[in-house]
């Protein structure tokens, strides 16, 4: 087990490494085509529109919020035609305009042909496909395809991932563009390929020939006659494939993974798929499609709710070499690929060799890499669930599954699931080099290395064969060896401390490279072995501690054992290090029983510290890991024994760190009883003392944010709180932490303390609004705008002690409180759910407070709307920053737009009531007026019945629906069209 945790920590590492670089090998090489001068030509191929009702009434159902755009003729045509190498591509963003810095490529191979099953072969023109990144932004990966009518797009960066696409049923050219996690439902991708059940061995997840692979996957994918139907015609089917393809190729291509796509076969007739599970999709793919043009095979259709596949089946026989994904064209009109995107991908993988990251197969131990599996519901055996990952999963997790964890496309597989698919992919016989042009093989290397011979090693690049030749470095006179279809020699006859050189070439079917590089290597010179012999415990060579020796492991079934004394009570260390293959050490008692062990991976040197130990004799144990050996190199060893004292605490650090919190965690220390903590702001001169800490943890509290904090920590190994002679340990070395910046939320960039008056709920006699619907229980705790289709962003609950507030403070009603853009006032760039007082003011939900948004401070439109009052707008926009800015809609010196926006009455604007059916327009007669629904709330066939409750059509906020009599709300939406003229009408005033 020792051996697997060291293994845990290389991954742990590089994890971290690969956290804190960040971005793929795609956003590398647009720095790199940056740095060398490359220019991004500037394109603006989508165009935004104005907001209007009936194209946000398309998108509305499925998000929150969205941005309409047009796509350019013109700049589509140009781009057909000048098919350009770079571009920066400007998209309009609910945000405001992203710019996309992309290079053309190629995810189709050579030869990629469209076949039919009516028509077999058909030409359809080639869409120009792009990888790239957000500009500036080397934590993004964008995936862009230009079709003559359509783009499709997926950018991914720091703020998740951006999908634009055609908007459904609307006109020709019309795109949406949002964020996915705007949509209102989760991808709701599920996958029926089953666990693997092993553990993956270590070495194949450790990166074995670098970065990329040295061979291409192609694939066959297969086009049901559903989506033929859906799409309309071969091209449309053919042009969602690639459009989908290149998305998925950039996923692979940013971790090093080379796929492209074959060959596309769409079914324009009824297939002999009909499912209707997805394993029933892929038995019958299986039974059909006996052979296929390429190496992987792949079934697209609707049904199935996702997908499967066969795992690590590459070079396998046809039906393995399949899989299948149920994808989803969109959710409400608006395209939702990003989701097809990772059903596909993720059932590539499966094909590719990774399992999912939820499995007991990881870590070189059998464990799992995240836990979303088990928390979504799925069972593992063999391995206890993994914590929940804070950035978000990777593709072959199910994490999209778990609300506040999601899929991350910007993590793409995570370095172990990533290195194992570029290993098995290397690995694979059966595929071919990528590229047509004949390369050197690279990643040459020695191993084995003996005074007299050495095996050179080289990247298998899948050729027919390769020629080596090597020479003493001081030679000029090469020894070839040709006709080599491996990728390994082992070179013979040289002689010790001696300096060697090799290149190796590669013969492919299209020719025979250069030469590689020369790999340059010394013979070493044997090492003495003078405690030999000392192959079993009972002829264990004696050895005085402090020890330092050298020794070799000579053979693959030599091993070495050393024995010491300790005269008191003491901690025991030993380090084996300079290791020429992968030794291993264990400490002993001298009956054999195992006390400590350590089997770091590879060359790793090995540590033990074993404390607490008594008075005696103990052994060291050194051995090869699987017959591990170097008969000419030593090893090293040093064995030490210290007498017990309370150890200091190290590793400290602090994690899960917010603007107001942290967790304080240090290594547990042999002994300890207790710990005692101290911790302060940096700045401050004293420190806070927390004693009697149980475990190797402390939460804090209640933290000042943006600030930096030290902590130190001490151990208690006698009595409590550092009582008793040499008890306590000396205080740790500082750790430092910063705490983050608060959200938006607290303390909010933008806050507006608007005043508004209802006019259904005015008592001029009082002077204050009627809080009727509060006082009689009426009144939700929960906005109502959400449920009517307009969602605001932040907090939508207040609690049950704010609406017990009674007097001019009480609450009347919910309201929205919209920043809408200085330059754009029809598009709202935030809205916040806030409470309406007696006397008009506007606060949060807290009940107090002026409503904050997270907005930076800047000049806006301000706009309050209210479910059955016409909503109002200021006429200028306002400079709002963080103190309060004062905009009371109350008064007539308070501008608003357009004309008639407000009721004047008694000196005082209040907002028009009796919009009941909430379309903008308050009406009494005709198609949908608001007097009806007032009739049809309390029964239609008696209407001097009544209603009590929350209901829209209840427009005086008296919480009593009534269509006759004193204080009826019919005659509240006459009075506002005027009174005399029922067939008037007032528009609301908001562009």
């Amino acid at each position: 087990m020792a051996r697997i945790g060291t293994f845990l920590l290389g991954v742990l590492i590089s994890t971290t490494l690969w956290a804190q670089q960040g971005g793929g090998q795609v956003a590398a090489r647009i720095g790199r085509l940056e740095r060398q001068g490359v220019v991004f030509k500037p394109v603006e191929a989508l165009r935004a529109l104005p907001a209007d009702r009936r194209t946000t009434g398309l998108w509305q159902k499925a998000c929150t919020k969205a941005e309409v755009a047009m796509l350019a003729p013109e700049v589509v045509a140009e781009l057909h035609t000048t098919r350009p190498a770079h571009m920066a591509l400007t998209i309009p963003t609910t945000d405001g305009p992203l710019t996309v810095e992309l290079e053309r490529w190629a995810p189709l191979a050579d030869g990629f042909v469209v076949n039919t099953a009516t028509k077999g072969r058909v030409q359809v023109e080639e869409g120009l496909h792009y990888r790239g990144r957000v500009r500036g932004d080397d934590r993004s990966v964008v995936g862009l395809s230009v079709f003559r009518d359509e783009v499709m797009a997926l950018v991914k960066d720091r703020q998740g991932t951006l999908v634009i696409g055609r908007l459904g049923e609307a006109a020709v050219g019309t795109h949406i563009i949002y964020r996915e996690h705007d949509l209102r439902t989760r991808d709701p991708f599920h996958c029926g390929t089953a666990d693997s059940g092993q553990a993956i061995h270590p070495s194949e997840l450790q990166e074995q020939g670098g970065d990329r692979t040295v061979r291409c996957v192609k694939l066959y994918w297969e086009v049901d006659y559903p989506i033929f139907t859906n799409k309309g015609s071969v091209v449309a089917a053919t042009n969602y494939a690639t459009g989908l393809f290149n998305q998925s190729a950039i996923l692979f291509d940013n971790d090093g993974i080379d796929v492209q796509l074959q060959e596309v076969f769409v079914w324009d007739a009824t297939s002999p798929y009909t499912g209707p599970s997805s394993n029933d999709f892929l038995s019958q793919f299986g039974s059909y499609r006996t052979s296929f043009n390429g190496d992987l095979a792949h079934l697209l259709s609707f049904g199935g709710g996702g997908g499967v596949a066969w795992l690590n089946t590459l070079c396998s026989s046809t039906s393995y070499r399949m899989a299948y994904s149920g994808i989803g064209s969109s959710y409400s009109n608006v395209p939702t690929y990003s989701w097809s995107v990772n059903v596909v991908t993720h059932e590539t993988g499966h094909n590719l060799g990774s399992p999912h990251t939820h499995d007991c197969s990881w870590n070189g131990n059998g464990t799992a890499i995240d836990g979303c599996g088990p928390a979504a519901g799925y069972t593992v055996s063999g391995c206890a669930a993994a914590p929940l990952p804070t950035g978000g999963g990777t593709i072959m997790s199910y994490c999209h599954l778990i609300s506040g964890v999601g899929m991350n496309f910007n993590n793409g597989f995570g370095p172990q699931p990533a290195t194992l698919i570029r290993n098995r992919v290397n690995a694979a016989s059966c595929l071919a080099q990528c590229g047509t042009t004949c390369d050197a093989p690279g990643s040459l290397n020695v191993t084995n290395l003996t005074s007299n011979t050495a095996t050179a090693t080289w990247a298998n690049l899948g050729v027919p064969s390769y020629t080596l030749q090597w020479k003493p470095q001081v030679s000029g006179t090469w020894t070839e060896v040709s006709g080599l279809t491996g990728n390994s020699y082992t070179i013979t006859g040289l002689v010790e401390n001696a300096t060697y050189e090799f290149q190796v070439r590669s013969h492919c079917t299209v020719g025979t490279s250069a030469y590689s590089a020369s790999r340059v290597f010394t013979t070493p010179i044997p090492c003495p072995d003078t405690l030999e012999a000392n192959n079993t415990l009972a002829t264990a060579a004696a050895i005085a501690l402090p020890m330092d020796l050298s020794a070799l492991i000579a053979t693959a079934s030599d091993v070495d054992y050393y024995s010491f004394s300790i005269p008191v009570t003491s901690t025991i260390s030993i380090w084996l290090g300079g290791l020429p293959a992968d030794y291993d050490v264990r400490l002993l008692t001298t009956s054999g029983t195992v006390l400590a062990t350590s089997q770091n991976g590879g060359t790793s040197s090995e540590y033990i510290t074993y404390a607490n130990a008594a008075a005696g004799t103990y052994a060291v144990h050194v051995y090869g890991y699987g017959g591990a050996y170097s008969a000419v190199t030593c090893y090293n060893l040093a064995v030490m024994a210290f007498a017990n004292t309370c150890g200091s605490p190290d590793g400290s650090n602090a994690t899960d760190i917010t603007y107001q919190s942290a967790t304080l965690g240090w290594t547990v220390v042999q002994g300890a009883s207790t710990y005692d903590v101290q911790w302060r702001e940096t700045a401050s001169p004293s420190w806070t003392l927390v004693t009697g800490v149980s475990t190797n943890s402390l939460a804090l509290t209640g933290l000042n944010w943006s600030t930096a904090h030290q902590f130190q920590v001490r151990a208690v190994c006698g009595g409590a709180g550092g009582t008793g002679e040499g008890s306590t340990s000396e205080w740790s070395q500082p750790s430092s932490f910063t705490t983050l910046a608060p959200p938006c939320e607290v303390v909010p960039p933008t806050v507006v303390a608007a005043k508004v008056l209802l006019d259904g709920a005015w008592r001029n006699a009082d002077q204050l609004m009627v809080d009727s619907l509060r006082h009689l229980g009426h009144l939700p705790q929960n906005e109502p705008y959400t449920a009517m289709g307009y969602a605001p962003t932040g907090a939508t609950a207040t609690t049950a002690s704010v609406l017990a507030t009674t007097g001019s403070n009480a609450i009347v009603d919910w309201v929205v409180v919209e920043l809408r853009s200085s330059t754009t006032p029809s598009q709202v760039l935030e809205a916040r759910a806030a409470l309406l007082q007696r006397d008009g003011d506007i606060v949060a939900v807290d009940g107090t407070s002026a409503v904050g948004f997270c907005q930076a401070a800047s000049t806006y439109h301000v706009a309050v709307r209210h479910r059955n009052h016409l909503g109002v707008m200021t006429a200028a926009p306002v400079s709002l920053g963080s103190t309060a800015t004062a905009v009371d809609f109350s008064v007539a010196t308070t501008t608003t737009w357009g004309t008639n926006a407000q009721k004047a009455a008694n000196g005082r604007m209040l907002l028009w009531p009796g919009n009941t059916v909430n379309d903008a327009e308050v009406k009494y007669t005709g198609s949908s007026n608001d007097r009806d629904v007032i009739l049809t709330l309390i029964g239609g066939g008696v209407p001097t019945n009544t209603v009590h409750g929350y209901h829209a059509e209840d427009v005086n906020l008296d919480s009593e629906v009534k269509y006759t009599g004193a204080a009826n709300d019919r005659d509240v939406v006459l009075s506002t069209v005027g009174g005399s003229v029922p067939t008037n009408s007032v528009v609301q005033q908001l562009p």
